[in-house]
């Protein structure tokens, strides 16, 4: 008898675990962003849910074009559980982990190499799990190349952004670039631009080719400086209490995808690189090289108020410097 009921508690239990994993496979994980479709990213969050599916056998469904809400509210959304992934700036998660204020410092690599040495080694690793206890964590870094102004007029020294409002990403870093750079900074969504510059809300704003491009914002400023005063990485990020619920070898799988879609990005990203600027000039959009070295002049004493503000960042920052 004994026998029998340890032979029937054990098929109960693999019974148990089998209905666990079957209903892991079975639920759908939502992936929401808010960029357009044909944009860069969405292609690769799309192979990136593809991957997870065929791989780990989970559902993700992609959800574009801020059909969920904004990037903020996306983040917000991740940290309840509401969804399982999204694609958010790093500039903006300093606000829950103090260790991607790095990321927006101005001029901080000197090289693509360095660029992808940092992010993909044990400083971005780093970076990347700071967040757990903010109720998501990252997975990877998502080339989002230079940010650079926009605006009606030529942008080559400093000097020609005096007295002009520019839109900034809500990050204290970003926002004390652009008033080095003497500029006004104005913290706005993103999905919120376009109008603003329309209304003359704002005289400008600064991103990279592609979302100046997918956005249509070249709709309405006409003159891109290529100053390329920070790259800011985008991140991918998953829900903390999702990522727990999920098995070991789930997880495995998602990083390993995570991993190849850092490469796969690049491709996406290099590619709408070339077609967005050749659409751009063929609409007669005027682009101007900035005297870079002015500009990195200028922002020198954001340096010096970060290390003063960020004690228990400057080994990192020392460190990303040393790469």
């Amino acid at each position: 008898m004994k026998r029998l009921n340890s032979v029937v508690l054990t098929c109960a239990i693999s019974a148990l675990a089998a209905l666990n994993i079957n209903a892991a496979q079975a639920r759908t994980l939502k992936l929401a962003h808010e960029l357009p479709t044909e944009h860069p990213v969405h292609a690769s969050l799309t192979w990136f849910a593809d991957q997870v599916k065929a791989r780990a056998h989970i559902r993700v469904k992609v959800y574009p074009n801020g059909t969920l809400g904004n990037e903020t509210g996306l983040l917000q959304m991740v940290q309840n559980g509401t969804i399982a992934f999204t694609k958010v700036s790093a500039a903006p998660l300093n606000s829950f982990a103090s260790d991607y204020k790095l990321l927006s410092l101005p001029y901080l690599y000197r090289s693509d190499a360095q660029y992808h040495k940092v992010l993909e080694g044990p400083i971005g690793q780093k970076i990347l799990a700071s967040s757990r206890d903010s109720g998501f964590i990252g997975l990877a870094f998502l080339d989002a190349g230079s940010r650079s102004f926009y605006t009606s007029k030529p942008i080559r020294t400093p000097d020609d952004l005096k007295g002009l409002k520019i839109r900034v990403q809500n990050s204290s870093v970003s926002i004390d670039t652009i008033k080095a750079l003497g500029a006004t900074p104005v913290p706005l969504p993103y999905g919120e631009l376009y109008s603003a510059m329309q209304q003359g809300v704002v005289d400008g704003a600064e991103n990279n080719i592609p979302s100046y491009y997918s956005s249509r914002h070249y709709e309405v400023e006409k003159v891109y400086s290529y100053d390329k005063h920070t790259e800011v990485p985008d991140v991918l990020v998953v829900s903390t209490s999702i990522w727990d619920s999920l098995t070991d070898e789930q997880r495995k799988i998602i990083r390993e995808v995570a991993k190849e879609t850092v490469k796969q990005q690049e491709t996406n990203w290099n590619n709408y690189v070339s077609k967005s600027k050749k659409a751009l000039e063929a609409d007669n959009i005027t682009f101007v090289q900035s005297d870079v070295a002015k500009f990195q002049a200028a922002v020198k004493p954001v340096y010096d108020k970060f290390r003063k503000e960020n004690p228990d960042l400057v080994g990192m920052l020392d460190e990303i410097q040393a790469q």
